[in-house]
């Protein structure tokens, strides 16, 4: 049933063009308030991310690496996964030491508005707002064992003023946990 619900998710999500909602949420270590919707930045990149996911966590190094190479482009983590503790969820964060905010997705909204199916599961939005790629950041559940870096690539591309080469990858990685799951 799952994959019948995923699938019909996906069709429809490939039938709309997406822009990139205004949203907020507090950072999960931090408590911080942001907001957020399109920027000056040349591109907005959202990743949602997991605090019990390996999959999630052995991309971490290379969202960072992406994050420190990129500064011209913002980067948003997001959190939705409803079974994932406060308490967790603020550790490995704060562990991890990513760049950026990792932000509170509250009951998956964000999550649910863009599709969003795993993690980690990468969103590129262009200066206009307009998403130019969904998907896995690597086409591996495992970063470091990955042959090939789709999120880089993307982000290559839009640094270099051209079309990203891939408009959406395979997610893979652990499903979002939602309050309704």
């Amino acid at each position: 049933m799952q994959r019948l619900s995923t699938l019909i998710l996906l069709t429809l999500w490939a039938s709309f063009s997406w822009a990139l909602p205004t949203f907020d949420g507090n950072d999960v270590t931090s408590q911080k308030e942001y907001q957020f919707s399109t920027s000056d930045k040349e591109a907005t990149v959202l990743i949602f991310v997991s605090a019990k996911c390996p999959c999630s966590a052995s991309h971490e190094a290379l969202l960072k690496k992406l994050s420190e190479e990129y500064k011209s482009m913002q980067f948003v983590g997001v959190h939705s996964n409803s079974d994932e503790t406060v308490e967790e969820t603020k550790q490995h964060f704060a562990e991890a030491q990513l760049p950026f905010p990792v932000i509170q997705d509250r009951k998956s909204k964000l999550a649910n508005e863009l599709g969003a199916l795993k993690t980690p599961h990468a969103f590129v939005f262009n200066k206009k707002g307009e998403m130019v790629y969904h998907g896995g950041v690597t086409d591996s559940h495992v970063g470091p064992s990955a042959k090939k870096f789709f999120l880089k690539e993307v982000l290559e591309d839009i640094h270099a003023g051209k079309a990203p080469r891939h408009k959406e990858g395979r997610a893979l990685g652990c499903y979002i946990q939602r309050e309704d799951s």
